[in-house]
Parts: structure tokens; sequence; C-alpha cells
């Protein structure tokens, strides 16, 4: 933990930070308008990537920004408040002193540079790399006396050796009672995570890549999964607005990427034989999954703002979509009749809305002002306000546990909350993440409901909702933060599929 009172980054990291939420900016939403932000020099437009963003405003492991990223982070920030009336305290809204503070910080780091933390040394060689495939009891109290940074490259390698022995059939899933914690930079500590619960058998937390990254600075921001014909399928959407289908189990490709959106794919409903997609460029799109390959329709309407999230539910008897904008609004629309627009359901709310989920005829959204609502879609408004958050809710789900519907919501502020729409209180689950939640979903796990999150610290957790205590060690294998998460069944067993940061894709099945 860096001592705030002696780290001018700190002070600095927190001003960045007060002046992105009072834009009210989302990382993602800032990475995408930092693109559009003119540079001060000529210079060609500059993407500001979501670990740079983390980075020049993490308070716990706080950076120097370098000056083009600094300048792009704050120019975005105060263009992005002029385009929409916001406005900004004093202290936050004057550039000149921005770029005295930025001098005044690099002027006291380079004169007193940060020393490096000690590093910790294993206790013991590392064993050969042979011995990575010993018996999952064996691998797993070795791993346990490692230290988190060697435990981590441990488990990557054992997941690569998962991939190899798959080839292109069916993955063999790794097996054991217990399992190390992904131990990404700013990730829990051992420890975090408890046991199974008692008699739970065998656990699978290790992951198979299904797809490596498409092309450089491709994140695949949407996944959903079904099953298709009698075969199991994961539906992905990625920045570069190309929609793609898999078979998570035999890792096989269903399609090539397919051409719809001209923006990133932010989100994907799955209900066989069709699918929705709803992208930043202010469309959603139908498509026909038993077409080969799928095609799509774009569903009418004037785009007004980019789609941040999408749902299907059936209403009445009839398939609806359901979406939030960042027009503010939240929208239901007939698959059926993509000719026809979407009807606002209520009315304009007082700020973006950024995620939504869908369950028995109730939809739950959250958005840029941390609110969590409930919402009737039969009638067609809102019910009430669940509750808040400190920060943007970025992503919701909902699930049904001991026959009751209940929603979980995971936020910037690092906090995943579980809401009950008959009005009890929420109750969180766990510590505090310190680390932006961007995904989560509620599923089955060998007949328990669980909640799974996957946080910008690359850690993805499971919770038993009808205890909300943790179920395992989380899931491990990927490196970057998961921007995605879905969970169905295959086989009788869970199947879990992340899209990351990174643009790569894996699954489980723990």
């Amino acid at each position: 933990m860096v001592d705030e009172s002696a780290d001018p980054r700190v002070n600095f990291a927190r001003r960045l930070r007060a002046l992105q939420k009072a834009t009210g900016l989302s990382v993602r939403r800032m990475e995408v308008e930092s693109e559009r932000t003119p540079r001060r020099r000529r210079e060609d437009r500059l993407r500001l990537k979501r670990s740079t963003i983390a980075g020049m405003t993490s308070l716990e492991r706080p950076v120097r920004p370098e000056l083009s990223n600094f300048e792009v982070f704050v120019d975005t920030c105060l263009r992005v408040a002029a385009e929409n009336d916001i406005a900004l305290p004093p202290d936050l809204a004057d550039r000149r002193a921005w770029d005295e503070a930025y001098r005044e910080l690099r002027e006291q780091v380079d004169r007193n540079p940060r020393r490096p933390a000690p590093r910790s040394l294993p206790e013991r060689p590392a064993r050969p790399q042979a011995t990575i495939s010993a018996e999952p009891g064996e691998a797993a109290e070795d791993n346990a006396q490692r230290p988190p940074l060697l435990r981590r490259r441990i488990l990557l390698t054992t997941s690569v050796l998962a991939v190899a022995a798959a080839g292109a059939g069916i993955p063999y899933w790794f097996r054991g009672t217990r399992s190390p914690t992904a131990a990404a930079a700013g990730s829990p500590s051992p420890g975090t995570f408890s046991a199974l619960p008692p008699g739970e058998g065998a656990y699978s937390p290790v992951g198979k890549l299904l797809s490596p990254p498409l092309g450089k600075d491709n994140p695949v921001w949407s996944v959903a999964v079904g099953w298709l014909r009698g075969e199991p399928v994961a539906v992905v959407g990625r920045a570069d607005g190309t929609v793609q289908l898999w078979n998570p189990v035999t890792g096989r490709a269903r399609s090539g990427p397919l051409a719809g959106h001209d923006k990133p794919v932010y989100s994907i409903a799955l209900r066989p034989p069709i699918a929705v997609s709803g992208g930043v460029d202010g469309t959603l799109r139908v498509w026909d999954l038993t077409a080969d390959p799928p095609t799509s329709t774009r569903m009418s309407g004037e785009p007004t703002g980019g789609i941040n999230s999408v749902a299907l539910a059936v209403v009445g008897g009839r398939t609806v979509a359901v979406s939030a904008g960042d027009d503010r609004t939240v929208r239901i629309w007939d698959p059926a009749v993509p000719r026809h627009g979407g009807e606002i359901l209520g009315a304009s709310l007082d700020s973006e809305v950024k995620s939504i989920a869908t369950g028995q005829a109730m939809a739950v959204s959250g958005s840029a002002d941390g609110k969590v609502r409930l919402w009737d879609l039969a009638a067609e408004r809102v019910v009430r306000l669940l509750g808040t958050h400190e920060s943007t809710v970025g992503t919701v789900a909902m699930g049904v546990v001991r026959g009751r519907l209940l929603a979980v919501s995971g936020s910037e502020d690092g906090v995943v909350r579980v809401w009950d729409p008959s009005g009890t209180e929420p109750a969180d689950l766990g510590e505090p993440i310190h680390n932006a939640v961007k995904t989560v979903a509620i599923g089955t796990v060998k007949g328990r409901t669980v909640a799974i999150a996957g946080s910008d610290d690359s850690a993805i957790r499971i919770w038993d909702l009808a205890t909300a205590r943790p179920y395992g060690d989380g899931l491990t294998g990927p490196g970057t933060a998961a921007e995605s998460i879905a969970i169905g069944q295959a086989g009788g067993r869970a199947l879990v599929v992340s899209g990351h940061w990174d643009g790569t894709i894996w699954t489980w099945s723990p």
C-alpha cells in the first residue's frame, strides 16, 4: 500500500479520479471518448487503454502519467463536460491549473523517484516444469507455499499445458479440491476465498483458452452462451464491431467474424435461434443463428446514443429485447418485427443507463450515477429504485435462488451487491474488491446458484448466493480483466465463458 501522505502520485490520482467522476465517464466510455479528443500538437489521435486509465487513477499503485496520456485524459473530460453542459468545480475545470499540477508532480517524482518494493524469493527452488502436471492435490499444496507472482506463472503454464493436451477435441478439464487464487497485481491476498462447501466434490478452477486475440486492441466486450442445434454455443462481440459463434466445449469456431456494427459490440443477448447485439454505434441487430453463416437485421430507429447493454425476456408469450443506452433510457423492442423502433419504458432517467438484465418479466438496470432500478416489463414502467452504489453500475444480472428472484450488481466502486426485488435490504458479497467490477453473471454449479464476477484486477470470483459465501477459489487462467462472463450448462456440468480486454476468450467447467 502506498503512503498517501508521502507520495504525490496519490493526490494527483485522486484529483484525476474526481475529474472523471464529475464528468460521469466510466472507464469504458473514457477509452472510447479519448480517441475522439483532438491532440494539442496536431498529433494522431490517441486511444487511452483501460490499463492506462486504471494506473492513472489508482490510489494503491499510482503512477506518474506520461504527458500524452495525461493531456488526453484531462482534455477528454473537459470536452465531454462542455458538450453535455456539465458544471465542473473550478479546481477541476481549469486546464492551465491541471498543466501546472502536472509539472509540479513531474518535478517532485523525478527528484524523488520511488524505490522499488523488495521482491520476496521462494523458500525453495522452483520445481522443474514437468512436475506441474502432478496430481492436483500435490500441485495445490506445493503452489500454496509459493509467492503470489510465482503461483500465477505456474497457473498460466498449467493452463497452457491444458490447452496443448486438448488440441481441437473436447478439452481436458483439470480436477482438484483446491487451487491457488489468481494473484494478479491488486488481487486479494491468499485466504480471501474460502474452501468449497462441505462434500462439494471435484472443483475445476483452471480455464482453457478458447480463442487467442484476433487482432491488436480488439477486446471481447460481450459474450452469451446457450444451445443451438444440439450443441453448446457461445456468441461473442468484439471491439471491431464483429460477432462470432463458437462451440465452447470442442473449441471449434461455428462461424467466422460476422460484420454488422460500425463500432464495438458492448452487449449480446441469446435466446436461440436468435441473438440480439447492441453497440456503441447506437444500434441493435437481430441475428438469425440458423442461417449459414448467421445473418443480421438492424432494428429501426435513429441512433440517439450508444447501446451499453441488451437482454432478452419472454413477456406475454412473446420474446422481447430490453436495451440500456447512453441516451438515459431503457427501451423495449420486438425482435420479430425489427422495423418497429423501441419504446421507452417510463421516461428518460437522470444519467446514462449502463446495464440491464431480465428475469420473470422483470428487469433490473444500473446507471452511471450508481442507481439500481427495478422494472416491470409487462406494465412497461419502473417499479422502484432499489438503491445505489457509489459509482457507475456497469453490470447487473438476475436469477432465482430457492424460489426467490434476486439481482446482482457490480460497480466501479469495487462492490458486488445482491438485491431482493421484494424490498429487503441489499447485501454485499465479500469485501470491496478495490478494483472496478466489470461483469457479473448468475448460474448453477453443481446444483448451487452462484454469482460470478470479473474485475479489473483480472480475478474471477464466485459466490454461493444461498449463503453469500465464496464458492471455491474462483477461476484462474486469464492474465487480463474479464469484460464479459456468461454461464450455462453442457453435459450436466456448468460451462463458463468469458471475454477479455486482451482479446482472448476463455472457458471453464467448474
